[in-house]
C-alpha cells in the first residue's frame, strides 16, 4: 500500500506563546469526558472530549474489506512477515551512534510500524472490543505506545513515562475546532490566520494553537470539577500523515515515524515524544465523504521538559 506523504508543519515552541494546561481555580465542568471503560483487566478514563467527532474513524477503516479490526492483525496491508520483521529484541537504540536514516529504520521498519508495537498491543490488550475501541481505550493506548517508543531509546524510568492530561486533550480539540470550523468565531474574534484565530481562509496550519475558550465554554469538554485550563509552556505538532481509514492501533504511527525520518531524534516535532511529561491528541477528519481523507493529528505537549540523555553529534538539537 502506498504511504501518503506526511506533512511536517512548523513546531510552535510555546514557552512564550504558551499552551493550555491544567490551571488552578475556575468553574467546574458540568459534562464529562471522564467516563470509565474497561480496557483489558483495568478501567481507564476518557480524556478525548465527548465533542470529538470520531464516527468516520470507525466506519472508514472497515469500508472495502481491507481491514478487519482495529488491532495490528486487523490491518489488511501489514502482513505477518512484516510484523515478524518489526519485532523488538530489547536492543536499546542510541541516537548518538546511529545516523538519522539508521535510527529511523531501527525504530520504524515501515511508515506504519513501530518496532515491537504489535507485541506491546497484545500484551496490554488495550481494546476490550477490537472492532469498536472506546475513546478512553484509544487514549490509553496512545499513552502506552508513546512510552514504548521511549523504551526503545532506554527511557524507562517512572519519571520519564508520559502522562495524559485533560487540558492537553481539550486544548488539541479546541485548536481543531478553531482551525476547521466557525464554531468559536462569533464569540471570540481575532486576527484571521493568527495562532489565536479565527482561521477560515488561512493557510497557517497552526492557526488556533493558542486559542482557549473561557471557563463557561470549557466546562462541557472537561470532567466535572476539573480546574479551568490555563496557559502553560509547551509545544504543538501537527501532521496530516494519519489517514481516516487507518485502524486505531497504528493511526498515530505515521506521524511519529514521518517526523523521525525527516528530522531525526533531535527534531522539533520528535523531541516532545521523548521528553515532555504530558500530552493530548486530537484527530480530525475534514471530509467525511472521502474514505482516504487525512486525519489531521494535532498533538499538544506540556508539563516538565525532561533532559535529553543523549548528546546531539551536530550540536544543533533544541529541546521542546
Amino acid at each position: 500500500m502506498k504511504i501518503n506523504r506526511w506533512i511536517s508543519l512548523v513546531l510552535i515552541n510555546l514557552a512564550a506563546l504558551a499552551l493550555v494546561s491544567c490551571g488552578g481555580g475556575g468553574t467546574a465542568g458540568t459534562t464529562a469526558a471522564a467516563g470509565t471503560t474497561p480496557s483489558g483487566t483495568r478501567s481507564v478514563l476518557q480524556y478525548t472530549p465527548n465533542q470529538a467527532a470520531w464516527a468516520t474513524f470507525y466506519t472508514k477503516p472497515m469500508a472495502g474489506g481491507v481491514n478487519t479490526s482495529h488491532d495490528p492483525d486487523g490491518v489488511g496491508w501489514l502482513t505477518p512477515a512484516s510484523w515478524q520483521n518489526a519485532q523488538w529484541n530489547g536492543t536499546i537504540y542510541n541516537p548518538e551512534l546511529l545516523t538519522r536514516k539508521q535510527l529511523a529504520a531501527a525504530i520504524c521498519p515501515s511508515g506504519d510500524q513501530i518496532r515491537g508495537i504489535r507485541a506491546v498491543f497484545y500484551a496490554n490488550k488495550p481494546f476490550a472490543d477490537n472492532m469498536n475501541p472506546t475513546k478512553a481505550e484509544v487514549d490509553e493506548w496512545h499513552r502506552i505506545a508513546i512510552n514504548h517508543v521511549r523504551a526503545l531509546v532506554g527511557y524507562t524510568s517512572p519519571a520519564r513515562q508520559v502522562k495524559k492530561d485533560y487540558c492537553m486533550f481539550a486544548r488539541a480539540l479546541w485548536g481543531q475546532e478553531r482551525k476547521f470550523t466557525t464554531k468559536w468565531d462569533a464569540k471570540y474574534p481575532g486576527t484571521v490566520g493568527s495562532a489565536y484565530g479565527p482561521c477560515q481562509g488561512s493557510a497557517n496550519p497552526h492557526c488556533g494553537a493558542t486559542f482557549i475558550p473561557d471557563a463557561v465554554d470549557q466546562a462541557p469538554y472537561l470532567p466535572a470539577g476539573h480546574p479551568v485550563c490555563a496557559m502553560q509552556a509547551g509545544a504543538e505538532g501537527i501532521s496530516s500523515a494519519p489517514k481516516s481509514n487507518i485502524p486505531w492501533s497504528i493511526k498515530w504511527s505515521r506521524s511519529f515515524c514521518g517526523f523521525l525520518a525527516s528530522e531525526g531524534f533531535w527534531g522539533g516535532h520528535v523531541g516532545p515524544f521523548f521528553h515532555r511529561e504530558t500530552f493530548g491528541f486530537s484527530f480530525w477528519d475534514n471530509n467525511s465523504a472521502n474514505n482516504n481523507n487525512n486525519a489531521i493529528l494535532r498533538a499538544k505537549w506540556s508539563g516538565r521538559l525532561m533532559n535529553n540523555l543523549y548528546i546531539d553529534p551536530d550540536g544543533t538539537g533544541t529541546m521542546y
